[in-house]
């Protein structure tokens, strides 16, 4: 299996450059050109324009950029409107010239995809242009301008091995809103529908910044839903951000699993940052919700603030889970905090585990001070509960401006436990990798806490 990444933005224009020579025999080159390309990344496309003198007939060649080393680009003959077949970009004439005297076409680099929405659409097709049929395939978003899609569902990807929606790693968030590429609809997402939904297996989402911001008005009520089987998939290192207003029954909640699953299967939601989702009217608000599922899931290193549910019944919560009898939930290291409904306390609930009879393996979470009754605080042992947000000590609250990476004084620091390296859950909101550099781990997506340098070593000399 081969990995084939592909770009996704709006520039559709990054350069154009005249192929000087080429070396390969297809359908993969390694191309110079006249002049080196500029702002072009793996996973970019080039286009041609051509006429073949001796076909006699013009056609369009697409090429993909699948390695950069210096004023070498490797590129991977795709597809070409006429099918005359694979052949090199050195030797594709323009119109102009003749059959004795043919004129170099040039190559117009672009994205890939201009929306997600395209995207999706090739990994659902059984002939795609740009991969292999059993490929590792990433479609990387690039901060051209905000991406406005109201809804993507992945619901087929064939017989592809796994499918990431990701984020060049130039262009992603620093932990902040709005601070890397933006996920920012402008229209509905229709009611319960997500604007991402996932209803396939061996899926990952990273690095998204999913911002609410100009759906307030609207029945838009979840991020990430996860409607299928899911197993194997991992939500990790985004941020979903800023809900408010009354969509309408069942939400708003941020990433909710509404397939059950099969007890054999796994999910993992980690490193994610969730805030400010505000219920005005009658229904509940939840950050997490893997209420439904059968399998195994790991809730880990999440950080969530401001969950608001404003009906007099209605509840505020960060996670729920365990609602199926076959579930195994493993939540350790998570951050839950601000939350706030009316009417009764027990209506906020950082942590809310619906069924007895389902396995839960907890450690290390924290629930500061709103969430007052027992049952709904922070689970398992080394666990941190009633801790004001002072003592949380995020770097900012402010609102408009949150910045939830850990301050100097938290009571999170060294606060966690090590999970590992599997599904990259040692990778914080901002890149850092919690095991290359030896630290002991914090609570919640940010990694503030650094490695002890030890002890300078002492030496007594006796004469």
């Amino acid at each position: 299996m081969a990995t084939t990444t592909v770009s996704i933005g709006s520039n559709q224009s990054i350069d154009t450059e005249t192929p000087a020579t080429s070396s390969g025999s297809g359908p993969s080159y390694t191309v110079t050109f006249g002049t080196t390309p500029s702002g072009i990344h793996v996973g970019d496309i080039g286009t041609m324009s051509t006429y073949n003198w001796t076909e006699e007939g013009s056609s369009d060649y697409t090429f993909l950029v699948t390695a950069i080393s210096g004023a070498n680009i490797t590129l991977k003959y795709c597809t070409d409107s006429s099918d005359f077949g694979d052949a090199s970009p050195v030797g594709l004439y323009s119109g102009n010239g003749s059959s004795g005297s043919p004129v170099q076409q040039v190559m117009v680099f672009k994205r890939a995809f201009s929306t997600i929405t395209l995207f999706e659409a090739m990994v659902d097709d059984a002939s795609p242009d740009y991969w292999g049929s059993s490929d590792d395939v990433v479609g990387e978003l690039h901060a051209d301008s905000n991406f406005t899609d109201a809804t993507v569902n992945f619901d087929n990807k064939q017989s592809l091995s796994s499918v990431t929606l990701s984020v060049y790693e130039d262009d992603r968030h620093d932990g902040t809103a709005e601070s890397g590429a933006l996920w920012k609809p402008t229209s509905g997402s229709g009611h319960n529908q997500g604007i991402l939904r996932i209803n396939i297996d061996n899926m990952t989402a990273e690095w998204l910044d999913i911002s609410f911001d100009s759906l307030d008005s609207t029945n838009s009520n979840k991020a990430i839903v996860l409607a299928g089987t899911n197993d194997d998939n991992i939500i990790r290192n985004n941020l979903i951000h800023d809900k408010g207003g009354n969509p309408g029954n069942t939400g708003p909640f941020m990433i909710h699993v509404i397939g059950a699953g099969v007890s054999s299967d796994t999910l993992s939601i980690q490193n994610n940052i969730i805030y400010n989702i505000v219920e005005t009217g009658g229904d509940n608000a939840i950050a997490i919700n893997t209420n439904q599922w059968s399998g195994t899931a790991n809730i880990y290193n999440n950080t969530i603030y401001n969950i608001d549910a404003e009906g007099t019944s209605k509840q505020a919560r960060g996670i729920i889970y365990g609602g199926n009898a076959n579930n195994t939930t493993n939540i350790k290291n998570n951050i839950v905090a601000k939350m706030v409904a009316d009417g009764a306390a027990s209506n906020e609930r950082a942590y809310d585990k619906t069924s007895g009879s389902s396995t839960e393996n907890a450690s290390n979470n924290l629930s500061d001070d709103t969430t007052t009754t027992a049952a709904y605080k922070a689970p398992g042992s080394d666990s941190l509960q009633d801790k004001t947000l002072s003592e949380i000590d995020f770097v900012s609250t402010t609102g408009g401006s949150e910045d939830l990476h850990l301050d100097t004084s938290s009571v999170c620091l060294k606060a966690g436990v090590d999970l590992g390296t599997t599904n990259g859950v040692n990778i914080d909101i901002d890149g850092l990798d919690r095991d290359a550099t030896g630290v002991t781990w914090d609570i919640g997506a940010d990694q503030k806490s650094t490695a002890d340098s030890g002890s300078p070593a002492f030496l007594m000399f006796m004469d």
